[in-house]
């Protein structure tokens, strides 16, 4: 095993590398790489690895022997849990590159990874994104380890609506922090757009801009509801979902009953330098979140951030952390989860509208989701961290 101790090393531990949605994990890790060496652990299989390339990634599949073990585990009352053939691996690679730090992603790997942390005395940090402070929490066993979880890891929300549900679990005031994803703007530069109203005066396309996977909490039906309302009022519109997953057909479907399937462009899976060509190339972003039959919510969809940060006009819903980006009618339009007709009110808004939003909703990325601001605190967090471990 290959000893990798040239800068203070941090461990960030994931479940799965990475899943193509995870941009915000991707983007954390290369933005400490400069000060601290960093090494990758997951206890599932290496995915995705060309869209995230990274070299230093100690990964530990379970085995059949180990999936019994966790079943038992599981049917005692623990929510997650590292077979022993894994604690082993995972003990030998944080003991032998003397990490300094462990960085989980999501709780269920806080909660997998603490055991060993605490074996080995490393300070855990773990950053919560969304379901894992929502649907989750219905989950008894979840929430019992979750709170053991609290008390020796520090926390980050990504949204104060998550932190808040914490503080309501138990977290300490002074171990945990709203900790904000954010975006790379020289990937994402400003775009000056042909003005909406004189498309409109012109009769040009407007063009409509989804980006998400293809899952409920994402609220696909009801932007093409409201967007199928829209074209009665203004048929020169087009709608692009760009995305995949298990709701793809069934969204499919429901453009074919609406008789708007020419009007509204799947596209299936993009890749990261796919996504910006086509908010260049579009008019309005949308993003109809909402809260699943099972509690699932977002934290603050990093989508929408790139999409403001290149200038886009955003219409989304009061859901979860999303206010605490969008500030309705200022830089961005909101309308209540699941508000067909209000939807549709917030796209003629936004094609009818004189207000600058491009210029303010840049600039609230610029200000709270620059990933050129938000590195270097990650850094002084680690450093903290670490030196009152010592």
């Amino acid at each position: 095993m290959q000893k990798i101790n040239s800068k203070p090393v941090i461990a960030i531990y994931t479940q799965r590398y990475l899943n193509k949605s995870m941009t915000f994990v991707y983007r954390q890790l290369l933005s400490v790489s400069e000060e601290f060496e960093i090494i990758v652990i997951t206890s599932n299989e290496i995915n995705n690895r060309d869209t995230f390339p990274f070299e230093k990634i100690f990964s530990k599949k379970i085995t059949p022997l180990g999936r019994l073990y966790r079943l038992y585990k599981k049917l005692t009352g623990h929510f997650a849990v590292l077979s022993p053939m894994q604690k082993k691996y995972f003990y030998n690679v944080l003991r032998t590159n003397n990490v300094k730090l462990i960085h989980a992603h999501f709780g269920p790997s806080g909660i997998e990874i603490c055991p060993l942390a605490k074996k080995l005395g490393i300070p855990l940090v773990v950053t919560f994104h969304g379901y894992d402070a929502s649907s989750l929490l219905t989950n008894r066993n979840y929430i019992r380890d979750l709170k053991t979880l609290l008390i020796y890891s520090y926390s980050l929300a990504v949204s104060r609506f998550i932190y808040d549900k914490l503080i309501n679990l138990g977290a300490d005031r002074d171990k945990i922090e709203v900790y904000h994803c954010g975006v790379n703007l020289e990937n994402f530069h400003f775009v000056r757009r042909s003005p909406i109203s004189l498309k409109l005066k012109q009769k040009e396309e407007i063009i409509f801009l989804q980006i998400s996977n293809f899952h409920e909490k994402k609220g696909h039906e009801f932007t093409l509801k409201a967007f199928n309302n829209l074209l009665k009022k203004y048929d020169n519109c087009k709608l692009i979902l760009g995305g995949d997953g298990p709701l793809f057909k069934k969204i499919k479907t429901l453009c074919d009953n609406l008789e708007i399937a020419n009007k509204v462009q799947l596209l299936g899976s993009v890749n990261h330098n796919e996504v910006f060509a086509l908010m260049n190339s579009s008019d309005i972003f949308v993003h109809h979140s909402i809260t699943t039959k099972r509690g699932d919510e977002e934290g603050i969809p990093t989508v929408i951030m790139e999409a403001m940060a290149t200038g886009l006009p955003v219409i989304s819903t009061y859901h979860a952390g999303i206010p605490e980006l969008i500030d309705n009618n200022v830089n961005g339009f909101l309308v209540k989860e699941r508000d067909i007709e209000g939807f549709t009110n917030a796209m003629i808004k936004a094609i009818e509208s004189n207000k600058n939003i491009a210029d303010i909703a840049r600039l609230k990325i610029e200000k709270d989701f620059n990933n050129k601001i938000l590195g270097p605190m990650l850094n002084q967090l680690y450093k903290r961290i670490i030196s009152e471990k010592q």
